[in-house]
């Protein structure tokens, strides 16, 4: 029987909240609440690095920062071996594609892909073919245009093309270079680039949240009448990259269809991080670690039929993004690779009864600054330089307003977060040993301590 395809959606600084799905009262996402329809969605799933390199990597190797040691936009390759799913799929038979914004250290994945589509470089000579250089919309990054209706229409925007080269990679398309043995299961990451800014959505998506009849969220503080009028118009226009993406997601879905792949096809939607999206009264990703807005993310798995999986359904398990990468493997029916330290959440997609053991009580995100720890009603972030930690009941303050750090009733909680989270840290560092100059296999246990009994040779992804 032949392997499922695999379909890892992503797209970079999608807040949680801004899909329909999730109950945003205004945002149209159909093909998204679709795979969430016919799939799960994990509403307590998070980054564990709330920026985008560090983020991907974590998604792409199933190892935490403090182990990959990226913390950085882009950087060099890796110095040691790390293997991402790109080459484990394609050694048991998988022809792989990259597609979209990648923005992972340089040549880390692409010797591994059949399909590489960079759309850093690819979509700018696009549009200078089509005579249309003059206006990318990456000029707004000047502060020009963003907030504003693109000057490129739909059908030339980063999504519509990406869309297409997703397309040509199912297809077995390209240069004789760019294929993969027809006939064989795929694996392909499609990355959309947005609603990451600038924000400058295509019509008709720009004119589909007027600024003005936006429910935004607390922000906290009130604004003043020019401070919320920005904020309204970058929300406005945020809200339509995240319909854009999810249009261009529903035409790579129509393809599937269309073809009688999506039925043989496990799909995967994530986020690198969020967006405040109103939320405290900012925009973008500032800071963020410090707000769950930014460190939570959308997480939807849709298996096919033969699959065992279940629709419509809403989980609150915690998930992390370096279980991605074992949850794919079990689900295609391959052996999970003993480098990864993710946890696979497999039995929770198919509803296995009893099966617990892919489960989190809480879920860890870091960078070179802060530290924070998440369970399902608690958050907690250690901070530096002498910044006041924080700790935030999400049961009763899900907008983060409050900091009960201080507070003399939440004391034990403090210490019991606190305690947790100095766990997770000191486990999430993978150790790396040799004995007689070999690189070893190391087996670990759930809570990521080594576990010497089960200790295998020596490992060639390390």
């Amino acid at each position: 029987m032949r392997k499922p395809n695999v379909l890892f959606l992503f797209s970079d600084q999608h807040n949680a909240r801004c899909m329909s799905c999730a109950g945003h009262p205004q945002v149209q996402t159909p093909n998204l609440d679709r795979l969430a329809a016919e799939g799960i969605r994990f509403d307590n799933a998070y980054t564990n690095n709330p920026i985008c390199t560090p983020s991907r990597i974590s998604y792409l190797s199933g190892l935490y920062p403090s182990t990959h040691g990226y913390y950085g936009l882009y950087g060099p390759p890796p110095a040691a071996p790390m293997t991402s799913m790109f080459q484990y799929f394609k050694e048991f038979g998988y022809r792989t594609g990259a597609l979209g914004k990648l923005h992972t250290p340089r040549y880390w994945i692409e010797p591994h892909c059949q399909f590489v589509y960079d759309e850093f470089i690819e979509h700018p000579l696009y549009l200078e073919g089509a005579g249309l250089y003059e206006q990318n919309d990456n000029r707004g990054f000047t502060g020009e245009a963003d907030g504003k209706a693109s000057r490129l229409p739909y059908e030339h925007s980063c999504e519509t093309v990406l869309a297409q080269q997703a397309v040509r990679f199912v297809r077995n398309e390209g240069e004789p270079k760019d294929r993969g043995e027809q006939g064989a299961p795929w694996f392909a990451w499609v990355s959309f680039s947005r609603p990451h800014q600038p924000y400058t959505p295509s019509e008709p998506f720009a004119s589909m949240y007027p600024a003005d009849t936006l429910v935004m969220p607390p922000t906290g503080e009130p604004l003043d009448a020019e401070a919320e009028a920005k904020l309204r118009r970058m929300v406005s226009a945020y809200l339509g990259l995240v319909s854009q993406v999810d249009h261009a997601i529903g035409q790579i879905l129509q393809h599937l269809e269309r073809t009688g792949e999506l039925e043989n096809t496990i799909i995967v939607y994530a986020a690198d991080h969020g967006d405040y999206a109103g939320e405290h009264g900012k925009y973008e990703k500032g800071g963020g670690i410090s707000y769950r807005t930014i460190t939570r993310v959308p997480m939807i798995v849709r298996l096919p039929a033969g699959l065992g999986g279940r629709g419509g359904v809403v989980s609150r398990d915690m998930v992390e993004a370096v279980d991605v990468f074992p949850t794919l493997c079990e689900l295609a029916g391959v052996p999970i690779p003993n480098t990864v330290q993710g946890l696979s959440f497999a039995g929770v997609v198919r509803g296995t009864p009893g099966d617990e053991a892919g489960k989190r009580t809480s879920a860890l995100t870091e960078n070179a600054y802060r530290k924070a720890i998440a369970t399902p009603s608690w958050r907690f972030v250690a901070n530096i330089n002498g910044q006041e930690d924080e700790l935030y009941c999400l049961d009763e303050d899900p907008w983060e307003l409050c900091n009960r750090i201080k507070d003399p009733r939440c004391a034990d909680k403090a210490a019991e977060m606190l305690r947790l989270l100095l766990e997770r840290v000191a486990r999430a560092r993978k150790p790396i040993t040799t004995i007689s100059g070999g690189w070893h296999d190391h087996a670990y246990d759930r809570d990521g301590r080594i576990d010497f009994a089960q200790s295998k040779p020596e490992n060639k992804y390390w």
